[in-house]
């Protein structure tokens, strides 16, 4: 009930006791009508404010009587959120930015939480002082905490505990359904509202088993992992020249009932005999046509990873039809909501900067926030002169010292010191200097650990004899003071393996041979029917291209990477006829085949290409040619800025192509790089 207050409460209004209905003896907690918070979705960093939200149920089903053999049940049903655009950024109150503040906080304790909660931080340099880990045990240990929660382990040990807990996390059964988050938009594109939303019928996981059937696994099931996540009609919808919905009362003051009739009406499929939709979702123009599918998941256990063809980790979708439709008038809606967001985080980007007075009473403060948000948007790093660098090298070892005393829990820390600093860093930084006072603690325990066995070793005599030992302590504690505030060079390696780490497999049980030909991941992705549609200003289609079944399955082993696409047809219409199409027949049944390899084993080349295309009639229409352009002129001018960014960055994009061009191919030259490329074309018919 402390978790679900805890990481609950942070979205939904009136998570309390009388909130709380507990059946105990079912072993069910029921969470019904919660309204959300207008912070729910400032995790996402847009510009966008939760204007009325509502979440039907949250039930948590725990078989008492029979846990560890039948599974722990997550249902949530009915989750809707009606969101509108955030307060203009230059007219932030104070309010705004500590709300901003929290959340950049909230983003570095999530990201601590990867190698352990904040209430375990004493309790883990306890833990260590009283082992033999040495110096830089603090951050190995951080290391070892973050390696088994990304893969999903569970901790050492094989305990009647720790295998129960196993079992309940990967025999879990989560269900979301009946979901439906709409925006509404009436600022970004001025004199044409909109509004645009996802709906979601449903999103079940399951554990199954190999025949594809759930069950529950007893053995291992959080180390040999199979799961299901089942997809149900997922889509997005795009309303332009929409006015936002009006009702007769506050969003507060709605009923669940009245919440259900108006948000869920479109999510799941129409039953025959119901009759038109209702107001609400009457005329709505899916962008994403809905789209069901299935996800399935599948990791070996340790012992089982032997065979070098079976992977270690498969993860296969299948999607049905997917049908992408989009209108000019939708698009130039994206465009300025696109243009919105695009100021929004450069805004963001230099809030901290801000001057908190009017230009009028410190316009030299202006002026200095002026020049430095111009220097950190550009990511210019001389803009720190040598007091300014020497500014941040007190400020870090005054926050280190900071921390590790709130680490240590010393009764003079002031934690509002710490959120002042902190205000003005960016969360990696925090993160990093973070780690250095976790570090910092973990020196002076291991110092203080060696002068108690000093003092253990000591005789009446001692004054006069000293071990090496002894002199060495002696020396280091008249610089305690210094040496706490230096790390060896262990140390620094530790955390920096521990910011940059990246999860790979244990293979160091098999031979080298055996290594480079196992298969780590396999991903493959099957689409059977899609099409992408464009709509002119007067609703009359400028290009339709489509495909069908389209197969793309990529295995990434210990050195190199393979990637095998397969696409049955394709084709690319506009109203005067087909433009392209591939043909297919007996001999070439499949569009196209294409398989690549990066860094191939027992071959002396860096990529390997080969690709086999069927033969394919193109027709060229001059009235599709020049109502494809006017589509794209009409909306340059809907927004210049965006134009202007899109053409900056695709120069600069060519540019930094050419100049990675020239230095490979000067690579190539030094040490004589190899790639082979196969293309076969068959005969095309062009007109």
């Amino acid at each position: 009930m402390h978790l679900l207050r805890r990481y609950l409460g942070e979205y939904v209004h009136g998570l309390s006791a009388e909130a709380l209905r507990i059946s105990v003896w079912k072993g069910d907690v029921v969470l019904k009508d919660l309204n959300l918070k207008a912070e729910a979705l400032n995790s996402l960093k847009l510009p966008v404010t939760v204007k009325a939200g509502f979440v039907g149920t949250i039930t948590l089903k725990v078989p008492w009587k029979s846990l560890g053999k039948e599974p722990v049940i997550v249902l949530i049903d009915r989750v809707f959120i009606l969101a509108q655009p955030a307060p203009d950024g230059r007219s932030l109150k104070d309010e705004d930015r500590e709300k901003l503040f929290e959340a950049k906080i909230q983003q570095i304790e999530w990201l601590q939480e990867l190698s352990g909660s904040l209430e375990a931080e004493s309790a883990t340099l306890e833990a260590i002082s009283r082992s033999k880990l040495g110096k830089a045990s603090i951050s190995a240990l951080i290391l070892l905490e973050q390696i088994k929660m990304i893969q999903h382990k569970p901790p050492a040990g094989n305990s009647w505990l720790g295998s129960l807990i196993a079992t309940i996390i990967g025999n879990l059964k989560i269900s979301i359904s009946n979901v439906h988050v709409r925006y509404e938009d009436s600022v970004s594109n001025p004199g044409h509202p909109f509004a645009c939303g996802v709906t979601l019928a449903k999103l079940a996981a399951v554990t199954m088993d190999e025949q594809g059937n759930e069950t529950f696994d007893t053995s291992g099931a959080l180390d040999r992992l199979r799961k299901s996540l089942q997809l149900e009609r997922l889509a997005m919808y795009h309303d332009s020249n929409h006015l936002p919905w009006k009702l007769d009362k506050r969003w507060e003051d709605l009923s669940p009932k009245e919440w259900v009739e108006i948000f869920e009406d479109g999510i799941n499929e129409s039953k025959e005999g119901d009759g038109v939709a209702s107001t609400w979702a009457r005329d709505r123009n899916y962008l994403v046509s809905p789209i069901n599918g299935v996800l399935k998941y599948h990791r070996l256990g340790d012992q089982e990873r032997k065979s070098p063809d079976i992977p270690f980790e498969k993860a296969s979708l299948v999607l049905g039809d997917v049908s992408l439709t989009v209108t000019e008038a939708q698009y130039h809606d994206w465009i300025r909501l696109l243009e919105v967001i695009s100021r929004y985080k450069s805004y963001v980007e230099v809030s901290h900067l801000r001057p908190g007075v009017p230009i009028s009473k410190g316009p030299s403060l202006w002026w200095r926030y002026a020049a430095q948000a111009a220097l950190q948007q550009k990511k210019m790093c001389f803009r720190f002169s040598w007091d300014r660098i020497q500014i941040f090298c007190h400020l870090r070892r005054r926050y280190v010292h900071l921390y590790a005393g709130f680490l240590q829990q010393l009764p003079n820390v002031d934690s509002s010191e710490i959120r002042d600093i902190e205000r003005d860093l960016d969360p990696k930084i925090i993160l990093l200097w973070r780690f250095l006072a976790h570090a910092k603690v973990e020196s002076v325990k291991s110092k203080e650990a060696a002068e108690q066995r000093v003092l253990k070793k000591r005789s009446w005599f001692s004054f006069r004899w000293h071990t090496p030992e002894e002199a060495s302590v002696e020396d280091t504690s008249e610089g305690s003071h210094s040496v706490e505030e230096r790390l060896t060079k262990d140390e620094w390696q530790a955390i920096n393996n521990l910011l940059s780490y990246q999860p790979t497999e244990d293979l160091t049980l098999h031979s080298g041979k055996d290594m480079q030909n196992m298969i780590q991941y396999l991903i493959d992705v099957s689409i059977g029917h899609a099409a992408a549609r464009i709509v002119s200003i007067n609703q009359t289609e400028i290009l339709c291209g489509r495909f069908e079944q389209l197969h793309v399955s990529t295995k990434f082993k210990h050195r190199s990477t393979h990637c095998d696409v397969l696409l049955k047809f394709y084709g690319l219409s506009a109203p005067e006829g087909s433009l392209a199409q591939s043909v297919s027949s007996e001999q070439k049944v499949n569009a196209l085949a294409a398989n690549f390899v990066h860094s191939p084993v027992g071959e002396n080349i860096d990529w390997r290409l080969a690709a086999t295309i069927s033969p394919c009639h193109v027709t060229v229409f001059m009235e599709s040619y020049d109502r494809f352009i006017e589509f794209l002129k009409r909306s340059n001018a809907i927004s210049p800025t965006i134009a202007l960014e899109t053409a900056t960055a695709l120069q600069s994009k060519i540019e930094k192509v050419t100049r990675r061009a020239q230095e490979q191919f000067q690579m190539v030259l030094e040490e004589q790089s190899r790639f082979n490329l196969l293309t076969c074309f068959s005969n095309s018919l062009f007109l």
